[in-house]
């Protein structure tokens, strides 16, 4: 029984040795945690503009960055990671180095991108990055921002004189007036209302409703105008109009256009060639003088 009982004590030594030196051998582990701890920082993606965005235009977005921590937070980058419809121009690096935030501060980062001029209408993501690094080789955390492009933006409505007669002061004549949409939204229910100045007064209706102007088409329209007759020099005159429209998304619009034309006192005109002299007049007035030249000399011969 003693022999029994020494045997079983030799063995548990033995054991506790074996545990001991399997133990011992295992190397002790060094965690390399990153300077920057992640979940004390908070994106916020707070605004983007334009809105929408534009196709072949400059988007700014903006992001605020916080420490929600308790630590101060350093050498750390906001990245932006743009995908098409979206990339960087020129010299825009896209990354935004930030060399220490305290805690509880926060930061607005101000990201500059182009738009590819042929993107479709619709919404995309933009990747707003924390890293480590520039070139975002230890990505920390992202958020994910939606942006809305439309292929339109905003109309593109040009207005101007497509033609008009040789006024004088005291003339009536017509002047036609214009409409081009020059951009890629669809423009609705335009009118155009043309406005009385001392310089004219507006003899046929003020107020034109031209209706729908699709891409790269135009419309006319013609007004009656009679210009003041105590205009005295030759000058150039300005035609006020009120503008009204929508766009295809149903947006209005209202502004307020200014187109140019020339008005010239009758001995300008004539000299410039815009319109003929009297021969009629020349001919009375030769007719005068050669009227009274005769007169006078049968008075003198009768005396």
């Amino acid at each position: 029984m003693r022999n029994f009982l020494v045997l079983v004590l030799v063995l548990v030594l033995i054991s506790g040795v074996s545990a001991y030196s399997e133990t011992a051998s295992i190397p002790a582990t060094t965690l390399n945690l990153p300077i920057i701890e992640g979940g004390n920082l908070i994106l916020e993606s707070s605004t983007y503009d334009p809105v929408p965005a534009e196709p072949g235009n400059y988007l700014d977005v903006y992001v605020v960055v916080k420490n929600m921590g308790n630590k101060e937070m350093k050498n750390f980058y906001i990245v932006a990671d743009p995908t098409y419809p979206f990339y960087l121009m020129g010299t825009e690096s896209g990354a935004e180095s930030i060399s220490q935030m305290s805690s509880g501060r926060e930061k607005l980062v101000d990201f500059r991108l182009m738009i590819d001029d042929q993107a479709l209408s619709g919404s995309y993501n933009l990747n707003i990055k924390v890293c480590e690094d520039e070139f975002c080789e230890d990505e920390v955390k992202k958020i994910v921002t939606t942006i809305s492009v439309n292929t339109g933006g905003k109309p593109k409505l040009e207005i101007g004189i497509d033609d008009y007669e040789v006024f004088t002061p005291g003339t009536l004549g017509e002047v036609i007036i214009t409409a081009v949409n020059k951009g890629k939204l669809g423009i609705q229910f335009l009118t155009i209302d043309m406005i009385n100045t001392e310089d004219y007064d507006i003899i046929s209706t003020p107020r034109k409703y031209l209706g729908e102007l699709e891409t790269n088409d135009f419309e006319r329209e013609t007004y009656q105008v009679y210009i003041n007759p105590k205009i005295k020099t030759s000058k150039e005159i300005s035609i006020l109009l009120n503008v009204e429209y929508s766009d295809d998304n149903y947006k209005t619009y209202q502004t307020q256009e200014e187109v140019k034309f020339n008005v010239y006192t009758e001995n300008d005109a004539q000299k410039i060639g815009l319109i003929k002299s009297s021969s009629f007049g020349k001919i009375t007035i030769l007719f005068l003088i050669l009227a009274f030249i005769t007169y006078r000399w049968m008075r003198k011969r009768k005396s």
